[in-house]
């Protein structure tokens, strides 16, 4: 009797497992179904049944690579592929389209599938999320795309470059007099100026000036003030503009002011009793910065019509860059 228990318990698992895999492939499916709704019967290469069946096929060639071997998975993978790219050719010759798309997400469509049996179903519905919400986006990307500018990419990657490839390099321990120069923690603020900067500029140009300053301050508010206030500081040298000016000063109080709501988190996380002594001090002076940077705001926001400069930077590396420098010397004269 226990024998059966736990055999119908691990058949329940296998169904479970499979009916996931078959629910992603549907995701998928309805998305792609979707989008060719209105094609005749025989024009849809792929919909919400084939990628649901390619799902659950999936999860069963990892079912049949348990009891025959691993090389199942990997045969049936290569067939779907096949067939795929078999009805891509089919939907090029009659339509010249050449978008591979349809052909990726058919293939990863299978894998989502594998992966759920192969024990992963969080990674697997993530990715297949992720999978359907680009594949339903194609004109918002391809529109984002055509108003990219060259700049803008090359700052993007640098961006990355600097906090992906960079940043997990340097050795995360003291060096100097006193230890007090640690390589990973000075880059880090390298990196979070140049981002606050980055997003900043994004901000203003698809929200405005007025929207985006509000934004950039939120964000950067939840991370760094200081480095807001820099950032902010310097685009207000250099637009030399008295309307975005006191819009910009507002901004670096918003970021500070919400250092506060950052106080009490922390301190009902890490030791609640701390958190009655603290409230009433907190709210006064979070208050201060939010009501001044209220009336700035409202004496000023309506009037501003700011644009931005043209082929102005995104990413303001260099001044990161120094920034860095600077909190070196400042650390070395503090020891």
């Amino acid at each position: 009797m226990y024998q059966l228990s736990d055999f119908l318990g691990a058949v329940s698992q296998d169904l479970f497992a499979l009916g996931i895999a078959l629910a992603l492939g549907a995701l998928i499916g309805l998305q792609r179904g979707w989008l060719a709704r209105d094609k005749a019967a025989g024009q849809r290469v792929a919909g919400i049944r084939t990628h649901a069946l390619l799902g659950l096929l999936g999860g069963l060639s990892v079912q049949l690579g348990r009891e025959l071997g691993n090389w199942v998975p990997a045969i049936l993978l290569v067939m779907v592929a096949l067939a795929g790219l078999a009805g891509f050719l089919m939907q090029n010759r009659q339509q010249q389209d050449f978008s591979i798309t349809s052909w990726v997400g058919q293939v990863l469509t299978f894998c989502f599938g594998a992966l759920v049996v192969a024990g992963q179903p969080v990674i697997a519905a993530a990715a297949a999320v992720v999978t359907a919400t680009i594949l339903d986006n194609k004109e918002s990307i391809h529109r984002f795309l055509k108003t990219l500018e060259a700049n803008e990419l090359d700052a993007g990657l640098k961006l990355l470059l600097i906090s992906v490839v960079v940043l997990p390099l340097l050795p995360n321990e003291g060096f100097g007099p006193g230890d007090v120069l640690n390589p990973r923690e000075i880059w880090w603020m390298v990196v979070l100026i140049a981002a606050i900067g980055f997003i900043g500029y994004f901000a203003m140009r698809f929200g405005g000036s007025t929207r985006g300053i509000m934004f950039t301050s939120l964000f950067a508010g939840l991370s760094s003030s200081t480095a807001l206030t820099l950032h902010f500081s310097r685009l207000s040298r250099q637009s030399n503009s008295r309307q975005l000016s006191p819009l910009l000063a507002a901004g670096i109080l918003i970021a500070c002011g919400t250092m506060f709501p950052r106080i009490l988190l922390y301190a009902a996380l890490i030791y609640p009793p701390l958190l009655k002594e603290l409230l009433i001090p907190v709210i006064v002076m979070g208050g201060l910065l939010y009501g001044s940077a209220a009336l700035i705001w409202w004496q000023h926001s309506g009037s501003v019509n700011v644009s931005q400069p043209q082929g102005q930077n995104p990413l303001e590396l260099r001044s990161a860059l120094l920034f860095g420098l600077l909190l070196v010397v400042i650390l070395l004269l503090g020891e």
